[in-house]
């Protein structure tokens, strides 16, 4: 690896033909702004999308009900020129900007949003990121309750087969064979969110025997399940989009109804999986109606060509509402993963910005440089684990896995750019969240000592280990890192395997793999965004764990009012089931001595707060389906010349806070002079 700037630069030509790639020119000339965006994306469809660099550019080319204003990264009005909401949080009714278009000229309508929420939540859809709405009224129901309860009900459902169990047990239903059915027919992910009182403890009761009555009572408690599904799911057919939970009374108007307060709903407006999309365009090409020339919509840029492994051309939008207000008339994005090739197409001036594009042994000379940003992020590097490939199915190999990486060692010695060791999920940067205590120190005795009980001595007789990440110089030397730790300490036959990106994805959604590395960037500042893709079955969870408790957690803390209104048994063996009862016990008093409405939603919050802790404390403490190693540094090259990019912004309060999601919308974005190379 060369060690200089000067090396780098010498080298660029080779790096180029080495890669085949030819980024600094093309017959169109230089964009006014040019920018590294990592890798090709997956696909333009924002109910479809889930990465980083697809999202940048639905930033561009669609706006939602709001954006996010480039000084504080807060949501400010955009296709919805302004809203209302209820006191209690509940209700939003968005009125719809007048001038507000589609790149096509017809205008943009209430029901565009409402097709397009419907579409996220649609089934069909299989959109990775369709939990994100289901505080939303009926969202849930008509997302994943049909599918559920079809599985539960007919002559092959689960209800029948556990009536049949029970009747060939006459004598009481072992909890071994229970717990082998509940695998066998996956009802733990047809049931998630269940709080029945007789299904919620079952599914987690490990010993005994259920007795005649109870074994009965367990499959009537499951029918009960499948009808209330039932039922619930055809009332959001009926209702949702119509005039419940997401409808437009008119074309102006588009109102939302929420389950339950949600303090961050307005950031998932400005966010990629609520933007509209054109119903007649999708409807016309479901499968690629994105595709410059047919792709119709309503941001301040146009999709004007798509070059794989080339270039992203973006040209202004004319007909966008805030036209004047747009500097930029084009951009390109590039989708390089080699970072020596954007290293050099940065310092030869043919690139503005790179977001973390420099070979990682250059950090030390790179961080130096005037040009260079690096602030704290609200972002955690991970490895997934499949829990359902044995022997990662058992969490004593998981924690094992865990314990036998020093993460001081990676971020001082492999990474060194300030990045800070993670033995938890939630990121750094959420206003008054506490994680739980960590338990993945590095600690290789007991390390070893779990993978000797779970029968593996010494990493005797344990399978060969894949450590899949997608290209990137940075991930392969971590992978070949961890490879080697896992080697060294556990006798662990592991290796680094290597997909480019949209393979590395379909690999990870198929659960084809053993471990796979992952980045997390928090899509709002609240915990629910680190916690609420590990729900059993939830489209970006793509672990294959579950755990029952865990999901009522996430549920309660998406609802916490569900806690002081429970009946009092009810809640006793609730609270019994928390790891820190007391401090629970002292939120649920502050909630019951508010005095006043502000006051009692702040400690309805704090409540909520600590029940995403209880919810975090399973997931990196017992289940552990994922292994955390450090949380990001934001790092990059800028241009000098490029105005209006932000590395610190203004929070609520006045103060400058870090830039934690690295998020430059190029609608803000001004060039002040011409294109050359940083001096």
């Amino acid at each position: 690896m060369y060690r200089t700037l000067a090396g780098l630069v010498v080298a660029f030509a080779v790096a180029l033909a080495l890669v085949g790639l030819t980024f600094s020119s093309s017959a169109e000339g230089r964009a006014d702004y040019v920018f590294v965006n990592g890798t090709e994306p997956k696909t333009l469809d924002p109910q479809k999308m889930t990465g980083q660099p697809e999202g940048r550019i639905a930033d561009a080319i669609f706006e939602g009900l709001t954006f996010r204003d480039n000084e504080t990264l807060r949501p400010v009005p955009g296709s919805a020129v302004s809203w209302e909401t209820s006191p209690d949080g509940l209700r939003w009714e968005f009125k719809l900007r007048p001038e507000a278009v589609w790149s096509n000229g017809e205008r943009v309508t209430a029901h565009d949003f409402v097709f397009a929420w419907k579409r996220l939540l649609a089934p069909e859809t299989a959109s990775e990121y369709a939990y994100l709405l289901h505080f939303v009224r009926h969202a849930e129901a008509f997302n994943t309750f049909g599918s559920q309860a079809a599985a539960l009900g007919g002559p092959d459902g689960a209800v029948a087969k556990l009536r049949a169990l029970v009747g060939a047990t006459p004598s009481g239903l072992p909890v071994a064979r229970w717990q082998a059915f509940v695998k066998e027919v996956g009802l733990t992910d047809l049931l998630t969110g269940v709080a029945d009182p007789v299904l919620l403890p079952a599914l987690t009761r490990a010993t005994g025997t259920f007795s005649a009555a109870e074994a009965s009572a367990l499959a009537d408690a499951l029918e009960g399940e499948r009808a209330r599904r039932a039922a619930e799911h055809a009332a959001a057919v009926a209702h949702l989009g119509v005039d419940e939970g997401v409808f437009a009374p008119d074309p102006s108007t588009f109102v939302v109804e929420l389950r339950t307060y949600t303090p961050y709903f307005l950031e998932l407006t400005a966010f990629y999986p609520t933007f509209p999309v054109h119903r007649a365009t999708v409807e016309a090409r479901p499968d690629d109606w994105f595709q410059p020339g047919r792709i119709v919509t309503n941001g301040p840029f146009l999709l004007h060509r798509w070059t794989v492994n080339e270039r992203i051309r973006l040209h202004k939008n004319p007909r966008y509402w805030g036209a004047s207000s747009v500097s930029l008339e084009t951009v390109d994005a590039l989708p390089i993963e080699n970072s020596t090739v954007a290293m050099n197409l940065y310092l030869t001036g043919s690139v503005d910005w790179s977001p973390a594009g420099y070979p990682q042994d250059l950090i030390d000379v790179v961080k130096r440089r005037p040009d260079f940003y690096g602030e704290p992020g609200m972002m955690v590097y991970y490895y997934r684990i499949n829990c359902t490939r044995k022997p990662f199915d058992d969490p004593r190999v998981r924690i094992a896995l865990g314990l036998a990486i020093d993460r001081q060692v990676l971020v001082e010695q492999v990474m060194r750019g300030g990045q800070v060791p993670a033995v938890t999920m939630v990121a750094p940067g959420i206003p008054a969240y506490r994680s739980p205590q960590g338990t993945l120190g590095f600690d290789v005795p007991r390390a070893r000592a779990l993978l000797k009980e779970a029968g593996f001595p010494d990493g005797k007789g344990f399978p060969k280990v894949a450590l899949l990440h997608n290209t990137s110089e940075a991930h392969k030397k971590v992978a070949e890192w961890i490879a080697d730790q896992l080697r060294r300490n556990l006798g662990v036959d592991a290796r680094a395997v290597n997909q480019e990106w949209q393979s590395y994805q379909e690999s990870v959604r198929r659960l084809d793999y053993d471990l796979a590395r992952a980045g997390w960037i928090g899509d709002y500042r609240d915990p629910n965004t680190f916690l609420d893709m590990w729900i059993t079955g939830g489209g970006n969870n793509q672990t294959g764990w579950g755990d029952a408790g865990y999901d009522r957690l996430i549920r309660l803390a998406t609802k916490p009012l569900a806690v002081v209104e429970m009946p009092a048994a009810e809640r006793d063996a609730f609270l019994a089931t928390l790891k820190e009862r007391p401090e629970a016990e002292r939120l649920l008093a502050a909630v019951a001595a508010a005095a006043d409405p502000k006051a009692r939603l702040a400690a309805v919050d704090a409540l909520r707060l600590h029940l995403f802790r209880e919810a975090e404390a399973i997931l990196i403490q017992d289940g552990l389906p994922v292994i955390p190693l450090y949380f990001y540094v934001v790092t990059g090259l800028v241009h000098p010349r490029v105005e209006g990019f932000h590395s610190r912004v203004r929070d609520v309060d006045g103060s400058m806070i870090p830039n934690l999601q690295d998020l430059h919308p190029f609608r803000d974005v001004r060039m002040r002079g011409p294109a050359g190379a940083p001096k």
